[in-house]
């Protein structure tokens, strides 16, 4: 929901300066597209079709809207699981635009839609194709939406999807959004009614989640560097891109001193000499 709380709402109707200057979208509709944009556009929409998953993933709508019914992003934003399969499944290069520009980034990746879908859709999964290919393009509306976030991204992409008491206070992941901080005045949860959440086998700690092998670093890094993430994240934020890469190369350094240090003990104890690949 970080990126959500982020999103601007959306009313149903407008002022004339908002008609005018609307305070998203900024890059949509057919008018507004430069021709830059437009080409960018098609070559995306080439791309979306001719992926493999979007045939996987788009069976059909029979348009009874249980999708969006269950949504819990579409109860407060200008955002509707089953008009992002309409648009997968029939629309052209300018409706994708428009829906890449912060549509996609309202989606709560929670796959209630797709547990809903009487045709068997996975329109999470569609999501997740328009994402990956609007980060991949670098659109500009996408830098935006997810530059707030930075510091969130290089935790998870070092650290991975771990979760531990500390993490869930207000001094924390200050970039998640006006909710972070103010859960219990807005939904009368605490913070410590939050940390109840957390499994029992961690035992609660405010560390352990943070503390992670240089091992299972390296295994992270391996798959972004096989997968092309890091490729594809550096014509997002270049920036982002070259702090990772220096995170790499230092545990790199470190798994390696640790190696030999591993083998220089074997050798003192005259046994058997390990075999590691880096």
């Amino acid at each position: 929901m970080s990126v959500v709380a982020h999103l601007p709402r959306r009313t149903l109707s407008l002022t004339e300066e908002e008609a005018d200057s609307p305070p998203a979208m900024h890059l949509t509709g057919r008018q507004r597209m430069t021709d830059a944009d437009r080409s960018l556009s098609e070559e995306i929409y080439r791309e979306f079709r001719g992926d493999h998953r979007h045939h996987d993933f788009v069976l059909g709508c029979l348009n009874c809207g249980e999708c969006t019914t269950g949504c819990p992003a579409a109860r407060f934003y200008d955002f509707s699981p089953r008009e992002m399969l309409q648009i997968a499944q029939n629309g052209d290069a300018t409706t994708l635009w428009d829906a890449m520009q912060e549509k996609i980034w309202a989606c709560c990746q929670c796959y209630t839609c797709n547990m809903r879908c009487r045709f068997g859709n996975d329109i999470a999964g569609i999501i997740s194709v328009m994402r990956e290919l609007s980060v991949r393009h670098g659109i500009e509306a996408t830098r935006r939406t997810l530059a707030p976030f930075n510091r969130s991204l290089t935790l998870l992409m070092t650290v991975g999807t771990q979760v531990s008491s500390d993490m869930i206070q207000p001094d924390f992941f200050r970039d998640w959004g006006p909710f972070a901080t103010g859960s219990d005045k807005s939904w009368g949860v605490t913070p410590a009614i939050m940390r109840k959440a957390i499994p029992i086998d961690v035992l609660q700690t405010t560390t352990s989640s943070w503390e992670v092998s240089v091992q299972t670093s390296l295994e992270l890094f391996r798959i972004y560097e096989e997968t092309g993430v890091l490729d594809m994240l550096r014509g997002l934020d270049p920036d982002l891109t070259d702090m990772l890469i220096d995170i790499i190369e230092e545990r790199r350094e470190e798994f390696t001193e640790a190696r030999e240090r591993y083998r220089a003990d074997l050798d003192r104890m005259q046994g058997p000499v390990a075999t590691f690949s880096g």
